[in-house]
């Protein structure tokens, strides 16, 4: 499993609580043993796991063209007698320094070169990338960890996390965060939709929505930034987000909150909107400050006192453009 540089102890701290033993990790990287049956994606998914490859080879060497000519065997080896006919994904990926995520790049590259001319038709199925899903999916993934080494898999699983570009009319870089959000839940508002965003100056998230056709109530006492502040389709009340409550008869269709203020005022907050049904769709940052990552978890999955009893859909994220944070994303019960 990839994570975050930095987060690595605490993915193999959350990796044991679904049953999976930690052997080892490095810079962005844990390699864990599977015990029994492990069902994480019920839960939320991993929060801190970016991309996960199942059932691992673990290849070792010094020399590009070796590595290249081994992964090839191996694949070769994988695929036996069958056909392919459909399209198939392939990726190489690393973490940590930038001279390591360069040389799985030329790995890729070499070892596609080699592929092409070997088996030019199944070249021409592949397509670069890991599947974003709740299943794994087959293909060929490699995961280099270090100039000598690397794992390799025929199942992975992207959980979405992604670097996302950034629009210069943005009143923050916070925007990059609700992007990213919307990506991983595959639902964004549209016009027809409202939205209350909850602690939103200067404007990140509600810009997010705004540039959809969305309509937004900005709740914040601080000043909102142009172009949201004058959008004809924005409402900005000033008054205290974490009190804030909607009044109308029919859920509004988005609550979003980035709030800087303790997992558990925040979580607190979001258990009434979700157990009054008060929105259909929501994302919520977490500023996990000096709280424990895997306390906060246990508090969010809590078959009684968490959130699954609410939900329909949940993603529980520690995203690309999130810091010390996490974010939750999800689709309530109706």
């Amino acid at each position: 499993m990839t994570c975050k540089e930095g987060f690595e102890k605490v993915l193999a701290r959350e990796v044991m609580t679904y049953g999976l033993t930690p052997e080892s990790q490095g810079q962005g990287w844990v390699l864990a043993k599977e015990i029994g049956t492990c069902s994480f994606q019920e839960a939320g998914g991993l929060c801190f796991a970016i991309d996960i490859l199942k059932d691992v080879i673990d290849i070792r060497t010094t020399s590009v063209n070796t590595f290249t000519d081994n992964l090839l065997e191996v694949f070769l080896t994988h695929l036996g007698t069958r056909r392919i006919i459909d399209p198939w994904t392939f990726r190489f990926i690393s973490c940590g320094k930038e001279q390591l995520i360069h040389h799985a790049l030329t790995l890729q590259e070499r070892w596609f070169e080699k592929l092409r001319k070997k088996m030019s038709r199944v070249a021409h199925l592949a397509k670069n990338g890991i599947p974003q899903r709740t299943v794994f999916g087959e293909g060929l993934f490699v995961c280099v960890t270090d100039f000598n080494q690397a794992y390799v898999s025929f199942h992975a699983l992207s959980q979405g996390q992604q670097r996302m570009k950034m629009d210069p009319q943005a009143p923050s870089r916070s925007y990059l965060k609700i992007e990213e959000a919307f990506h991983i839940l595959d639902r964004c508002p549209k016009e027809g939709e409202t939205v209350i965003d909850l602690g939103a100056a200067p404007g990140g998230w509600s810009h997010g929505a705004l540039k959809r056709g969305a309509m937004v109530i900005a709740v914040d006492n601080g000043p909102l930034r142009e172009p949201v502040k004058s959008h004809p389709k924005i409402n900005h009340l000033q008054a205290d987000a974490l009190t804030y409550q909607h009044q109308g008869q029919q859920p509004i269709d988005w609550l979003l909150c980035d709030v800087l203020e303790t997992p558990e005022i925040i979580i607190s907050m979001l258990l009434k909107w979700l157990s009054r049904k008060s929105c259909r769709l929501f994302i919520v940052n977490l500023k996990l400050g000096r709280r424990d990552p895997i306390a906060v978890l246990a508090h969010l999955r809590d078959p009684q006192k968490g959130l699954l009893a609410y939900c329909q859909t949940l993603y529980i994220r520690q995203l690309y453009h999130d810091r010390e944070e996490i974010t939750l994303m999800g689709e309530i019960k109706k």
